[in-house]
């Protein structure tokens, strides 16, 4: 039995589904992708496995789903930055935040290109309908990487700095986003002070990009 604003005998739909995606949140966390079973996000939330999958259709939906949201997170986080403080200062905001979601997520990046690769290859309109989650990663990624080429664009404007016009430029940036992250992440340079490390790389992709 349920009422118009979503509510039934067993609680708040959209609260349960968020239940769902942060006890998934939870197991990547503690114990990467293989952790992540219906069975065990629904002992997580404290539900059960037949309303995970009124919400879900497999693990590999839930999954998409977080990192969609991810993705939309870190759009949302760079379209808030101030773009008067030049790139240096831009990406050196960035680069937290990028550790953040690294940490959550990105470390599962093969994952995503297993997900992505498969969902190519699928050929029945009713799989793809199943992944809608799988088919918007590529469409919060773009909108990520649009967000973030425009702030970059807008600080270096700010600044009176010419960058590269070059169709590598935002791939170099979005990788040293990622190496740094995965650094920052793993603590690779424990001997480093990370806010020195922060700002060392933000300088080199400053330049990197710069003309």
């Amino acid at each position: 039995m349920s009422s118009p604003n979503g509510k039934s005998i067993y609680g708040d739909a959209e609260a349960r589904r968020r239940r769902t995606l942060d006890a998934a949140a939870e197991l990547l966390d503690e114990g990467g992708y293989t952790a992540l079973t219906i069975r065990s996000v629904a002992a997580r939330a404290g539900t059960s496995t037949g309303l995970i999958y009124q919400y879900f259709t497999d693990k590999q939906d839930i999954f998409a789903t977080l990192l969609n949201e991810s993705q939309l997170e870190s759009a949302r986080f760079v379209a808030a930055l101030p773009r008067d403080r030049g790139v240096a200062a831009l990406v050196a905001a960035v680069i937290p935040e990028s550790a953040r979601q690294w940490a959550r997520i990105g470390r599962l990046a093969a994952v995503w290109r297993d997900l992505d690769a498969r969902e190519g290859r699928d050929s029945t309109g009713a799989r793809r309908t199943a992944r809608e989650s799988v088919g918007r990663l590529r469409v919060t990624a773009e909108q990520y990487n649009a967000e973030l080429l425009r702030a970059i664009t807008e600080a270096a404007q700010a600044e009176g700095r010419p960058l590269r016009e070059d169709p590598a430029m935002l791939p170099f940036v979005l990788s040293g986003l990622m190496g740094v992250a995965d650094t920052l992440v793993n603590n690779w340079a424990a001997h480093l002070d990370p806010a020195d490390l922060v700002e060392f790389t933000a300088d080199a992709i400053t330049r990197g990009i710069s003309r």
